[in-house]
Order: C-alpha cells, then sequence, then structure tokens
C-alpha cells in the first residue's frame, strides 16, 4: 500500500511490516539501483514491481547495464514473494528487451531470463514454480525455432527426469501441454509424446 508522508516522500507498507519511505528525488535509475540491492524485502518488492515501467523510462542500454544483473540476483531471493512477483514480470521484459534491438536483446533472453526462468522451475514454493511455467511458456513465444528446442524443450526434459521430485514431473507434464504449439508439430512428434508417455509409466 502506498501513501504520502507529510515530508514529501512515498510511504510504502505492508502488514506485518515496518514502513519504508521513498525518496521521490532519485532518478528512475537510482531508485531502481538502491531498491533493487537494499537489505529490505520490501523495498526489493518495490523495484520487482516497477522492472518494466523503469525499463521503459530508463532505456534498453541501462536496462542490460543495471537492471538484468538485479534481475538475476532476485531469481535467488530469500523472500517468496519476491521471487514469485519478478518472474511474473519475465515476460514483458523480454518483449522491451526485443523491441528494443531485436538481435542482442533476443541474446540478452536466451542468456538472461531463461536462465533465470529455469532455475526457478524448480522451486518449492508452488506459486514460484507457477509462475516460472507460465513465464516460461511466455519467453517460447518470443523465441526461435532453435532456442525453442535447444534450451526451453530441454529445461522440460530435464524436469520430466526428476525421478525424486513429483512437482517437478507435474510441472514438466503441464509445460509440455501448454508449449506445444510453441514447439511445433515435429518436435512435438520427436520427444513431446515420449515424455509423456515416459511420464505416466
Amino acid at each position: 500500500m502506498f501513501s504520502r508522508s507529510s515530508t514529501g516522500k512515498t510511504v510504502v507498507t505492508r502488514p506485518g511490516s515496518d514502513n519504508v519511505e521513498i525518496e521521490e528525488t532519485l532518478s528512475a535509475l537510482d531508485r531502481a539501483r538502491h531498491f533493487g540491492a537494499s537489505k529490505l524485502s520490501l523495498q526489493r518488492l518495490v523495484f520487482v514491481n516497477e522492472l518494466v515501467d523503469t525499463a521503459h523510462e530508463i532505456g534498453y542500454d541501462a536496462t542490460v547495464t543495471h537492471l538484468l544483473p538485479l534481475v538475476q540476483k532476485l531469481a535467488s531471493d530469500p523472500e517468496v514473494l519476491v521471487r514469485q512477483s519478478l518472474v511474473g514480470n519475465f515476460g514483458d521484459l523480454a518483449g522491451f528487451l526485443i523491441q528494443s534491438d531485436p538481435e542482442k536483446g533476443y541474446q540478452k533472453v536466451v542468456d538472461d531470463l531463461l536462465p533465470a526462468v529455469s532455475l526457478l522451475l524448480n522451486e518449492k514454493a508452488s506459486d514460484v514454480r507457477q509462475g516460472a511455467a507460465d513465464a516460461l511458456t511466455t519467453l517460447a513465444s518470443h523465441l526461435r525455432p532453435g532456442e525453442r528446442g535447444d534450451q526451453v524443450l530441454m529445461t522440460v526434459i530435464s524436469l520430466s527426469h526428476s525421478n525424486e521430485d513429483e512437482d517437478a514431473r507435474s510441472t514438466a507434464v503441464q509445460l509440455l501441454n501448454s508449449l506445444a504449439e510453441a514447439l511445433g508439430a515435429d518436435l512435438c512428434q520427436q520427444f513431446v509424446g515420449v515424455e509423456l508417455v515416459a511420464l505416466c509409466e
């Protein structure tokens, strides 16, 4: 929840937590760098919730230089809500990167965002894992056929082979279904059917 204080700062409140004052004189970039690296989970959450808007405001180069390293770090944040909110922004962030620079931005999605999603697919927290599954489906729609097979499908197959993790296998079944259109008929015939049969055994 946001409110205005008498000092001209925005106050962020959350039940059971301390209020956090936001210095509005900071530039969008300084604010993002400060909040994204904050020791306070509520400030990190503000950074995540403002991530895509900040990217549009500061531009592609500053986003790649300053925001993406924070995104990669926050993928392992100790707070579940931060990780859950972060992964929910990956689709829009990927769209921004690719639209801003179709070649370099695309490669940033492959090199930086996909590994973070893959990490979060192995989450124990179900909401984070579901968010990562949704994000992977969205990212797959942005990717070229080569990466859909090499990156996306291999990630799902790895999940499906997690013999001691029933949640991972369940997520793999869901993803094999939701990714079928993006993967295309050839990959589905070669891999998806085989994996689904194996998961049912």
